[in-house]
């Protein structure tokens, strides 16, 4: 498994045998909920360039928000083949109208391609926010990504072991009339520590963005990073830390 950061919140690399799959790429511009003055964000730190990005068989789009569906970036790259939220398949279709696009949700939760399997993870959540889960997985072994975390109410049905687990670290949390809980911290990371057992955790979707609007005049967030896990040697010893754009074997 190589699994490379494309930009520091939540765009990746990751390959799988033969197979490589951008994961909700969000490569330059910013992304606005709704309206500029209820949130925009921009990057603090520059994503990698569009020439650095390796050669890729899928978008993978976890979320249907606009900085996990990211319109300015998926017209740039033009890819041919992806998968996505049951939800915003028409959009997907209508942004990209010559790509091949498949759509995930809790009746049909499998894509397969030769070894690969998708496999999503729907929220038992039934208004917005909606965060979902996705695992990519071979033969031998699975990632787990939850940008927003995962609550599981049985045990998971995943095939092969999780050797990753990509999820946020902080807490994030709105007033309820605005959604709640967006990132559940470090309690929602020892739920999926204890239900999947990885091997390695790496923290995604926590950047210091730069932001405007409501959102984050009225957000309560705990940043929380490796070393604040020193409490926690459960998940301090398993935790990786990406900080660069190189790839890394794991």
């Amino acid at each position: 498994m190589i699994i490379q950061r494309l930009n520091m919140d939540n765009s990746w690399c990751i390959t799988l045998g033969n197979k490589r799959i951008l994961v909700d790429p969000w490569l330059e511009g910013e992304e606005v909920d709704f309206f500029p003055w209820f949130n925009t964000q921009w990057h603090g730190t520059p994503p990698i360039a569009y020439n650095k990005i390796p050669d890729y068989d899928i978008v993978l789009i976890t979320q249907k928000y606009p900085d996990h569906f990211h319109i300015q970036t998926l017209l740039k790259l033009q890819p041919k083949l992806l998968i996505v939220p049951s939800s915003i398949q028409k959009r997907t279709k209508a942004l990209l109208p010559d790509a091949k696009v498949f759509s995930l949700n809790k009746e049909n939760r499998i894509y397969k391609d030769g070894d690969l399997t998708i496999q999503w993870f729907s929220t038992s959540r039934k208004i917005d926010p909606i965060y979902d889960a996705v695992v990519l997985s071979d033969a031998k072994e699975a990632v787990f990504i939850a940008p927003h975390g995962y609550h599981f109410k049985s045990k998971p049905d995943i095939d092969v072991p999780v050797k990753v687990l990509i999820s946020t670290l902080n807490h994030f949390k709105l007033p309820f009339f605005l959604g709640g809980t967006v990132a559940p911290g470090i309690e929602g990371l020892k739920h999926l520590n204890i239900n999947l057992s990885p091997e390695y955790i790496i923290a995604t979707h926590d950047e210091d963005k730069l932001a405007k609007g409501l959102v984050m005049r009225v957000a309560k967030v705990v940043r929380v990073g490796k070393q604040e896990l020193l409490d926690f040697p459960e998940l301090y010893q398993k935790c990786f830390e990406i900080n660069d754009y190189n790839p890394v074997s794991l």
